[in-house]
């Protein structure tokens, strides 16, 4: 695979986060002309300068770019494509995403035949950024709008490449797969469904009379192991790393815990989000999606789980745990 169709062109990243910053930074070192679309004045804006990077305001940034990057929160893009992004556009500047949800639920729809695709790193902005400088790369996702011309494919695996995404695989997929998929996985598992199996099993044990920093050590803090294990061995291979009590016990209750409720309730999230439920309330709840955010985030960090986290993480706080430890089958 070739940079070559990035040859000539200049990129305009809007945003400058942790994502923004990331991919702007490999593309500079890819040999590619970045700018970055932020207001001069920002911390961002005043990050990237630090960074070495030109930066312009999203309307400088979008009449310069032959592909203009949306690096910024989802519930944003409507709003800033409308008013500076739309009417300052090249005719045949590219449209490119990380994540689906613009497109999918058309908060942004791009001008018939113009190139539009997504390259969704699987990895957060600093993984990115650091397995690029080691010479690595991270899997990425991949899409292009039906309505793209053609080349766009190659332009996208270019742009993939450029960000150090290639060496870790690129898949290809739809905005729509990508998305969907997404959503589901952070709300039922990574980043819902987690937290509230740990809450729920921290509140039954100490409901029962058991101590708090017993409760967190064995339901959340030994879940990173566990985490660690499947990443690097794959479902087989963590089960034959952990005891045979571990083992077994997970194998025949897991399934009562996980029961056909659970797995009903996850259709019913899937539904939502397929049909566009999700994406209505969570643009359209709070006139500030952050701050409502900001709300139910506060509201979680005054349970007991959350309490009992802070004061344990003050304790441990001197001590230096191994970011690969040797794991004893016969103590997990």
């Amino acid at each position: 695979m070739t940079l070559e169709p990035l040859a000539g062109k200049l990129v305009a990243v809007l945003g400058y986060g942790t994502q923004g910053r990331a991919q702007a930074l490999n593309l500079k070192d890819s040999g590619c002309e970045v700018v970055i679309g932020s207001r001069r004045r920002s911390l961002t804006g005043r990050r990237a300068r630090a960074d070495g990077l030109t930066v312009l305001s999203v309307e400088e940034a979008t009449q310069a770019g032959d592909l203009v990057v949306f690096l910024v929160p989802d519930e944003t893009m409507a709003g800033l494509y409308a008013r500076k992004v739309a009417g300052n556009l090249k005719p045949e500047a590219a449209l490119v995403f990380a994540h689906g949800f613009a497109i999918l639920y058309e908060q942004i729809v791009p001008d018939p035949g113009r190139a539009c695709f997504m390259v969704a790193p699987k990895g957060q902005g600093d993984m990115l950024r650091e397995a690029y400088r080691r010479g690595g790369g991270l899997p990425a996702l991949l899409a292009v709008t039906d309505d793209s011309p053609p080349g766009t494919w190659e332009l996208a695996a270019a742009y993939a490449k450029a960000i150090g995404c290639l060496k870790g695989g690129g898949f290809a997929t739809t905005f729509r797969e990508e998305c969907i998929t997404d959503q589901f996985g952070e709300q039922t598992v990574l980043c819902g469904g987690v937290v509230e199996l740990l809450q729920a099993a921290f509140d039954t044990l100490v409901s029962r009379g058991y101590a708090a920093d017993n409760a967190y050590f064995e339901c959340v803090h030994e879940l990173k192991l566990i985490a660690d294990l499947l990443h690097r061995h794959g479902l087989p291979g963590m089960r034959k790393r952990i005891s045979r009590t571990a083992a077994y016990g997970g194998l025949t209750r897991g399934p009562r815990v996980v029961d056909r409720h659970v797995r009903r309730s996850m259709e019913r999230v899937l539904d939502e989000i397929e049909d566009g439920t999700f994406a209505r309330e969570f643009l359209t709840r709070f006139s500030d999606p952050v701050a409502g955010i900001h709300t139910l985030s506060e509201q979680e960090a005054r349970t007991q789980l959350a309490l009992a986290g802070e004061q344990l993480h003050a304790r441990l706080a001197d001590l230096e745990l191994d970011d690969d430890p040797i794991f004893d089958p016969e103590r997990k």
